[in-house]
């Protein structure tokens, strides 16, 4: 190879792989500030008119962001659904919820809700299961 055809290639070489490694990191960071936090967001619904919550307020909800970024909004679907059998359940509800509580990273939300209208009659609310369907969490930029 010339000598003068040398020099050129190196350099080349060398801004490929800045630019290379300019879009790993760029692509590692999306995934850290954008993909990954929503993951780290745990929500959990039950029914406590007992122990967390007051009878006319008994559906407690908790918000967990293990993030490292600040909620300012979080929505999800809660179902709640009577179980059958082993492979079979009865679907009562599917309810959406808001909250525009601000979460910081690592911190908690807890609160009590009332009871989303359900013939109860034929339901013993504690036997039911609640499980949330699909989350939005907003998160400040």
């Amino acid at each position: 190879m010339k000598d003068g055809l040398k020099k050129p290639l190196m350099i080349a070489a060398v801004v490929v792989g800045i630019a290379l490694f300019a879009f790993a990191a760029h692509a590692a960071y999306n995934y850290v500030h954008y993909t990954l936090p929503p993951e780290q967001v745990n929500i959990v619904v039950s029914y406590s008119p007992d122990t967390a919550c007051r009878i006319d307020s008994p559906v407690y909800m908790l918000i967990t962001n293990d993030s490292s970024r600040e909620i300012i909004s979080t929505s999800f679907s809660l179902s709640i659904k009577k179980r059958i059998n082993n492979d079979n359940f009865i679907q009562l509800l599917e309810r959406d919820y808001f909250t525009e509580k601000i979460i910081q990273a690592g911190d908690s939300y807890a609160g009590c809700w009332v009871y989303p209208k359900l013939n109860t009659e034929h339901y013993v609310a504690e036997e039911l299961i609640y499980e949330i369907k699909s989350k939005d969490i907003t998160f400040r930029n």
